[in-house]
């Protein structure tokens, strides 16, 4: 009886699951700053994970594995653009350190991210501010109701040590301190033009500075002579 002399058929590959072929740190950074670019561009509402997939020369998959769904990835991009003010909220609200407490530190800080990424002004005011914003939930969750509590225990620390007035409420000088530092980069398509502000370094710069000494002129104590 003869013997087939077929070779055996080469095993197939199976693919578990897991991390995609083209997925990676590489490939998570290009669709966030595709995204960014987009976004910026076109508005939120506009813009597609299929379109973001392809100008970043992914797949739909790929954004899925990475961020799950659209808001996923603009939670992404609000972590990574607010990381460094995360930061130092976090590491200025440490009592072992409140000597290097500074809320002018945080209104430069937070005045440079948002010039950094001009993108976030805007999706704030479209996705969580607007009325039936889809992401209020979970900017809430995440970062405003995390972030706030630490610059407010901020500002009261600084009362304690007489840097600021004492009749000054923490929640209202927070306020005002976000609404000076966010609402000149939603204006910024107007004052651009009719004011002839631009957004480069310098003028951002000159921008901290003057929001800090507006800010201050109102909350930081003063000396009653008589």
């Amino acid at each position: 009886m003869a013997t087939s002399t077929r070779s055996p058929s080469p095993r197939r590959s199976v693919r578990r699951p897991g991390r995609p072929v083209a997925g990676g740190d590489a490939v998570r950074e290009a669709l966030l700053q595709t995204a960014r670019r987009l976004f910026l561009a076109h508005g939120f509402a506009s813009v597609s994970i299929r379109q973001i997939a392809a100008a970043a020369g992914s797949s739909p998959a790929t954004v899925h594995y990475h961020f799950g769904d659209k808001l996923g990835l603009y939670r992404a991009m609000l972590e990574t653009a607010m990381a460094p003010v995360v930061a130092a909220l976090q590491r200025l609200s440490d009592p072992d350190r409140a000597e290097q407490l500074d809320v002018a530190d945080i209104v430069r800080l937070y005045t440079r991210m948002l010039a950094t990424n001009p993108v976030v002004p805007a999706l704030i005011v479209q996705e969580v501010l607007a009325e039936g914003g889809r992401f209020r939930e979970q900017f809430i969750e995440h970062f405003a109701g995390r972030l706030a509590p630490l610059f407010i225990a901020i500002i009261r620390r600084e009362q304690t040590r007489g840097a600021l007035r004492p009749d000054l409420d923490p929640r209202l000088a927070a306020l005002s301190a976000i609404g000076m530092t966010v609402f000149p980069f939603l204006a910024l398509p107007v004052t651009s033009r009719v004011l002839g502000l631009s957004p480069d370094e310098e003028t951002i710069e000159r921008l901290a500075d003057h929001t800090t000494r507006v800010l201050f002129e109102g909350i930081r104590a003063t000396e009653i002579t008589t």
